[in-house]
């Protein structure tokens, strides 16, 4: 498998049926020290805090999106000696705690 980042997801989501958010799912399995999957949830969230540009809904996130929330997630994992998936994980609940209104609908 390939080292490069891009390339690793992109080999993915040529697969058919496979969207991005998948892909990191996969890539979380095989190696769950290294990755991280992301998520509309986290995605909203950590937008809402600046840390990543773009699609602020988290709807159709692209492989631009997942290296981006990658290099974040990787950041703040590093910061708390945590992996990225335990540090996605806890982003991801704290957003459904703090979810107002309809998942899909405006960026919360």
């Amino acid at each position: 498998m390939s080292r490069d980042e891009r390339e690793r997801v992109s080999t993915l989501i040529e697969l058919y049926g496979v969207s991005v958010p998948m892909a990191s799912a996969v890539l979380t399995l095989l190696f769950p020290r290294t990755y991280a999957v992301i998520d509309i949830r986290v995605w909203q969230l950590l937008h809402r805090l600046g840390s990543v540009t773009g699609n602020a809904r988290g709807v159709g996130l692209k492989v631009d999106h997942w290296l981006e929330f990658l290099a974040v997630v990787r950041r703040v994992s590093a910061a708390v000696h945590v992996t990225p998936r335990r540090a996605e994980r806890t982003l991801f609940d704290i957003h459904r705690a703090r979810q107002r209104g309809t998942l899909y609908g405006k960026a919360t």
